[in-house]
């Protein structure tokens, strides 16, 4: 920060010493000093000094004063109530969980694509206790109840019921087919014997 100033500092000293009969007034100063920091000359002047290491480590933060500043912030009881206070919102809510459905999405994805995590599924699902609820899930009147309504939705839904149609269609079609095949075969035989 203090490469900064200096830089600046000379800049504006060459600018004021460049005229020694008049003093420029602060507007003409500071309109001479943005003109020479936009010159090639000025632009490179900052580059080097952003590049400089010893400028760059005067820019870096330290981090554990990040890691205490975090912690006395973030996970003090002041911010602990405000989060609770914050989250109650349902619009807040709503917004946050809007706003992460894609890293949700992209974590997920990752997750089934992991070998480790499929195989903790694997083994929490295939445990013998996890069986028995599940079993006890899907025998419960509430279950079944449920399922009962989503096949006779899946049956009246709209978008089925031309499928429906088109297969009873094929269907009876198939069936009138084998009926009058029959039927125009035994005609035949009945022709050839006369």
């Amino acid at each position: 920060m203090k490469y900064v100033v200096l830089l600046l500092m000379s800049i504006g000293l060459l600018v004021s010493c460049s005229s020694p009969a008049a003093q420029p007034s602060y507007e003409e100063n500071k309109k001479m000093f943005i003109d020479a920091l936009q010159t090639e000359d000025g632009k490179k002047a900052i580059r080097t000094l952003l590049s400089d290491p010893q400028f760059k480590e005067l820019l870096v933060i330290d981090s554990e004063q990040v890691k205490k500043s975090v912690e006395e912030t973030m996970l003090s009881k002041k911010a602990e109530d405000f989060w609770k206070e914050v989250y109650s919102d349902p619009k807040f809510s709503e917004t946050m969980a809007k706003s992460m459905v894609k890293q949700q999405e992209e974590l997920m994805k990752a997750l089934m694509k992991d070998p480790t995590y499929l195989k903790d599924l694997e083994t929490f699902f295939g445990s013998a206790e996890m069986k028995k609820e599940l079993a006890k899930v899907l025998e419960s009147s509430d279950m079944r109840k449920e399922m009962q309504k989503v096949v006779e939705e899946t049956i009246q839904s709209p978008m089925l019921q031309t499928k429906w149609q088109k297969l009873i269609e094929e269907a009876g079609g198939k069936t009138e087919k084998g009926a009058g095949g029959g039927s125009s075969e035994e005609e035949k035989k009945k022709a050839e014997g006369k």
